[in-house]
């Protein structure tokens, strides 16, 4: 009897699934239909329907003239973006699937739910990877605040993959902290899919693995390329040299905010100058703290790699607002750090009043902005605003953090 009320209970969970993502769906496809066609989803999307379709490569000229006809109603002029498909074609598989939907917004619908699912498996990483148990509604919010505070919101509207990233990035450092060495592996190698965005933090982590030997890891991410490639080159084996120049020109029709464009639209000359100098300061404080995380304390890579993350927006590397959302991570690890210690009621509380805090901030000083009609210095307020908060946040728990015996990772050998 026990066990029919458990697979009832399955059953009815399933449901409850199944019928949330349907209204997700249906509430996306509803905002959708009234804003217009995003082409960074349009045109993976559409490349992938016209080989599934009609058997074109995604990168070849029909494919491109049909993302045209679609986006622009005609073939784009000489000075537009082509659309050519700019994404390598392991990442252009995780198209198919909503290939197979014939209608634009809904398939983009489903994406946008995608997101917001990865978002909230964020924030349930995020919770594991700093060892917190907090109460239901505290659960509650902090689901609500990864979705809906600006940077989610930003990534939904954009339909920005950087969302997969973050979860990836998450389950990385929880497997990496709980010695599975090989997810780990292959976790990592799908953070690097957008190497502006993750590439410095890859980099110091292929360092630490070949300082450490850590060879599982190593194998873990090759596994994985190995398969991605492998079947990538199967089912299309001419792709590479179309993708590199279709990612050139999507390079070239792409303005992307950056520190430097930022400090140098302010001033000219002594933003440059301004702009240049703080990544380059910011660079050697990256190294020396890349040295000293060398060592075999796992907590120190845990915080070094939330520095690295918290770094990126100050170093000129083009970002979207959305990007910054990989930056929940250090912030999440950041609060469990200063929360960890207190008592229980204590520590929930702080939680809670520091999340809503944020939260609240932060859309009312977009409100401001936006009522004075102030949107150039909305973005570039945004754009700094969470790492501003984060980097020396990190600086004054560091001490307490590298010394605390929890939260801690635990790589294998």
């Amino acid at each position: 009897m026990s066990r029919f009320f458990t697979n009832i209970f399955i059953i009815g969970l399933v449901v409850v699934a199944l019928a949330l993502v349907g209204g997700l769906v249906w509430a996306n496809s509803a905002y959708l239909h009234s804003r217009p066609v995003d082409k960074s989803f349009l045109v993976p999307w559409l490349g992938a329907r016209t080989f599934l379709q009609y058997g074109d490569s995604p990168y070849s000229l029909q494919a491109t003239q049909r993302a045209q006809v679609t986006y622009y109603g005609r073939l784009a002029a000489s000075r537009e973006d082509p659309l050519s498909l700019w994404l390598p074609f392991p990442l252009e598989l995780a198209y198919f699937p909503l290939a197979l939907v014939p209608d634009y917004f809904l398939a983009r619908a489903i994406w946008m739910a995608c997101l917001e699912i990865a978002l909230g498996g964020m924030a349930f990483l995020c919770l594991r990877l700093v060892e917190w148990k907090p109460p239901r509604s505290l659960i509650l919010l902090g689901f609500l605040f990864f979705i809906l505070w600006m940077y989610g919101v930003f990534c939904l509207l954009e339909g920005s993959g950087v969302g997969f990233i973050a979860l990836a990035m998450a389950g990385f450092l929880l497997a990496f902290r709980n010695g599975q060495d090989e997810l780990a592996g292959g976790l990592f190698l799908l953070t690097l899919v957008t190497p502006s965005l993750t590439g410095l933090f890859g980099f110091f982590f292929l360092w630490w693995i070949l300082f450490r030997r850590k060879w599982r890891i190593l194998g873990g991410a090759a596994m994985l390329l190995v398969v991605l490639l492998g079947f990538s080159f199967l089912l299309l084996p001419n792709w590479f040299l179309p993708f590199l120049r279709g990612w050139y020109a999507h390079l070239h029709h792409v303005n992307n905010p950056s520190s430097i464009k930022i400090f140098t639209f302010w001033s000219p000359v002594a933003g440059l100058r301004l702009g240049w100098g703080l990544a380059a300061f910011l660079f050697l404080i990256r190294c020396v703290e890349w040295g000293a995380a060398m060592r075999d304390d796992p907590r120190h890579v845990l915080w070094t790699i939330c520095l690295t993350l918290a770094f990126m927006p100050f170093l000129g590397v083009p970002m979207t607002l959305a990007s910054d959302v990989i930056l929940y991570i250090p912030l999440m690890v950041l609060l469990g750090i200063v929360v960890h210690g207190q008592s229980v009621p204590k520590g929930w509380g702080t939680a809670g009043y520091l999340l809503g805090g944020l939260f609240l901030g932060g859309w009312a000083l977009a409100g401001v902005l936006i009522a004075f009609r102030a949107l150039n210095a909305l973005a570039q307020v945004l754009y700094f605003l969470l790492p501003f908060l984060l980097v020396p946040s990190l600086y004054w728990v560091r001490w307490r953090f590298l010394r605390a015996p929890r939260p801690e990772l635990h790589a294998a050998s």
